[in-house]
């Protein structure tokens, strides 16, 4: 799966606005940890299509910086779902969350921090991303 689509499915970061009421536009949906490659393949022909992750689910996500930073990480780290949710992505690019199958959300869900220390063999950094409500937020992200 290319890392494009692997960043578009994998949750976007964009700033909070409440959007749509009773039951969110129609597409298919999709449990995305137990879906097959010609699943995904064909939703990329739909208008929107929402990918379902509930909580447990494990799926394999390749971390990419871009901007005035730059990383790949070489391995693949595991994204597991705290809680249900849903990622509504239309066919020109936008994307939103869903918390309960029908609203969406998009905008302010979430926030990263970068860390710097020394560590014995020299510098290190971090990146914590967060993404989610902001009731549920890290204190040391807010």
């Amino acid at each position: 799966m290319p890392v494009a689509r692997i960043a578009a499915v994998s949750l976007v970061v964009s700033a909070l606005s409440f959007m749509g009421c009773g039951g969110g536009p129609q597409g298919p949906r999709i449990r995305f940890a137990q879906a097959s490659s010609a699943q995904i393949q064909s939703a990329q022909n739909e208008d929107v299509v929402w990918y379902e992750f509930r909580a447990g689910d494990r799926v394999p996500m390749i971390f990419v910086l871009q901007g005035i930073v730059k990383a790949e990480a070489e391995t693949p780290v595991f994204l597991e779902a705290t809680r249900d949710f849903w990622v509504v992505v239309y066919k020109d690019g936008r994307q939103f969350f869903s918390f309960d199958g029908a609203h969406l959300y998009r905008g302010e869900l979430g926030k990263f921090g970068l860390f710097l220390a020394a560590t014995e063999e020299g510098p290190a950094s971090a990146v914590m991303l967060f993404i989610g409500q902001r009731a549920d937020m890290p204190a040391e992200l807010r």
